[in-house]
């Protein structure tokens, strides 16, 4: 085998160990300031259910949150150790709707790639990961996966 062809062979078997091990840098536990008049983040789609993507039961309370229950996770800074839990947010799209949900869980922005995050990358430090149900208020397609959104305290 030629050296290029051994090269080529160690580069494509090492690539994907790379990519994934860079995907599971932590992003930090600083979210960007919160805002009174709308923080602006990214909304991401996730199911809170027993069987969901989630992880496992939400932070705040232990529970699984099953549609139709309008419910988020902030990333860890706003999270803030959990001070934000039980409590309300409205989220406005840039269509002009909005929607209020509750604060049940962390989307962890320093940790993840592991069986407790559901093998899934750390957050990043903008998210306001929500239910289904919030994207359906909101008059979003959960097939977009992120969508630009702000968010203030309800």
């Amino acid at each position: 085998m030629a050296i290029s062809q051994v090269f080529m062979v160690f580069f494509l078997t090492l690539f994907p160990h790379l990519t994934n091990a860079a995907s599971c840098q932590s992003n930090g536990a600083h979210s960007p300031a919160i805002d009174p008049s709308g923080t602006q983040a990214i909304l991401t789609v996730n199911d809170f259910g027993p069987d969901g993507d989630g992880g496992g039961p939400s932070e705040c309370d232990g529970n699984y949150h099953p549609l139709p229950q309008r419910v988020v996770a902030l990333s860890t800074g706003w999270y803030n150790g959990g001070s934000r839990c039980g409590k309300t947010i409205r989220i406005t799209a840039r269509n002009g709707r909005s929607a209020v949900a509750k604060v049940v869980d962390e989307c962890d922005s320093t940790q993840g790639c592991d069986e407790e995050h559901a093998n899934q990358s750390p957050c990043k430090t903008n998210i306001v990961d929500a239910s289904e149900s919030v994207w359906n208020d909101l008059g979003l397609n959960t097939d977009d996966g992120e969508v630009a959104i702000t968010w203030t305290m309800a």
